[in-house]
């Protein structure tokens, strides 16, 4: 940890005294005292200045006052601060002969690079549900630039990738008339981690089934983000001739809900690489089998009394630009918009999209309700 680039500021700081149980005491625009209740009545400093002199010797005082109480190494509560607005991935690649933290270089670049394959592959799922992309959107090539990788971590060898993720309480508000650019593509990283999580999750139970998937399961995972090039990206590391298994492990923002489904850790050894092969094999077929997703906010709503249908239009992100995609919704799809737009919940919809350039954009819909990955409900 350098002396002078802490890594964080005071906001970091504050929401992750906020999520961990201090309460704030008194303070003003250089400094602020926090409390932890509880028989030590344990009290810190947080610094208010990021541009102060001493702002990187008080955060690091900071950091250590709170390693003592939470009996935490330094390095660990920095990272946890640093990273508090973030989803971290851990990627971790093990073998019986890996005991000094070291990786040969030939799984230690496969590894690097499947961490980018799997990137990639679940932010196209997260645009369009499809079983073989074979080319990806331009919106998911750009995530493995917008990511960060940490420092790689020793146990085994683990690389952590750290994406951006956001509270849903701090989203939108009631009756919100418009989307944020900045915060959809902020919640895009979270929504992409949440659909690699639930797709691997999925790719596991296949693996540790006691019968090989059938067509239709293998179908099914597809609506989970399953794809050709995810399972692609798993057999490439894991069949590496110094790489026995591969687990994943999601570490959630502690200011955002985990979303709801989503496994906290997946592991593949050769074994269950031999499923995911067969699922491969399956879906390298399902080119044309496409489902496109939307997220966004509800910004309008028009329905007559005698009608069974609702016209109901939702302001999303196509081609990172702004766009209302209107939809007619049956009556329970209605009811939920309604309550979606009254509440400021951000939607995700499913369905068929026709976007053409100057025209209107409509949405046949296929499944329409809150965005799991912020944390609602499905």
């Amino acid at each position: 940890m350098a002396d002078n680039t802490p890594g964080f500021g005071p906001e970091e700081i504050r929401s992750y005294l906020k999520v961990t149980g201090w309460a704030p005491v008194s303070g003003g625009d250089v400094a602020e005292l926090w409390r932890l209740p509880g028989p030590a009545d344990e009290v810190v400093l947080v610094p208010m200045k990021p541009g102060a002199p001493d702002f990187a010797k008080r955060a690091r005082i900071l950091i250590q006052d709170l390693a003592r109480v939470e009996t935490e190494d330094i390095q660990s509560v920095h990272d946890a601060i640093a990273t508090v607005y973030n989803d971290v991935t851990d990627l971790r690649a093990s073998h019986p002969s890996m005991s000094d933290g070291s990786i040969p270089l030939e799984s230690g670049y496969e590894l690097f690079v499947s961490a980018k394959r799997l990137r990639v592959a679940s932010a196209a799922a997260t645009i369009r549900r499809q079983g073989h992309f074979r080319n990806f959107p331009t919106r998911a090539r750009d995530q493995a630039r917008e990511v960060r990788l940490g420092q790689t971590r020793r146990g085994s060898y683990i690389v952590p990738i750290i994406s951006q993720a956001r509270s849903p309480e701090d989203v939108y508000s009631p009756r919100q008339d418009h989307i944020d650019v900045q915060i959809e593509e902020t919640l895009f990283d979270r929504r992409v981690t949440a659909t690699m999580s639930r797709a691997l999750g999925v790719l596991e139970d296949m693996a540790g089934a006691e019968h090989a998937p059938t067509v239709s399961e293998i179908n099914d995972s597809i609506g989970e983000g399953v794809s050709y090039e995810l399972c692609q990206a798993l057999a490439k590391v894991v069949n590496t001739e110094s790489v026995s298994a591969l687990d994943v492990a999601f570490n959630w923002s502690r200011v955002a809900a985990p979303p709801p489904g989503t496994p906290a850790r997946v592991e593949f050894n050769r074994d269950a690489i031999e499923i995911v092969d067969l699922v491969s094999d399956q879906l390298k077929t399902k080119v044309y089998t496409r489902e496109h997703l939307i997220y966004g906010v509800v910004t309008d709503l028009s329905r007559h009394p005698d009608d069974d249908t609702g016209r109901v239009g939702v302001q999303t992100l196509i081609q990172r630009r702004s766009r209302t995609v209107w939809m007619d919704l049956a009556d329970r799809d209605y009811h939920a918009a309604v309550h979606c737009h009254d509440a400021g919940i951000p939607v995700r919809v499913s369905g068929t999209l026709t976007s053409p350039p100057g025209g209107l954009a409509r949405m046949v819909v296929a499944a329409f309700g809150p965005d799991p990955s912020l944390g609602a409900d499905d």
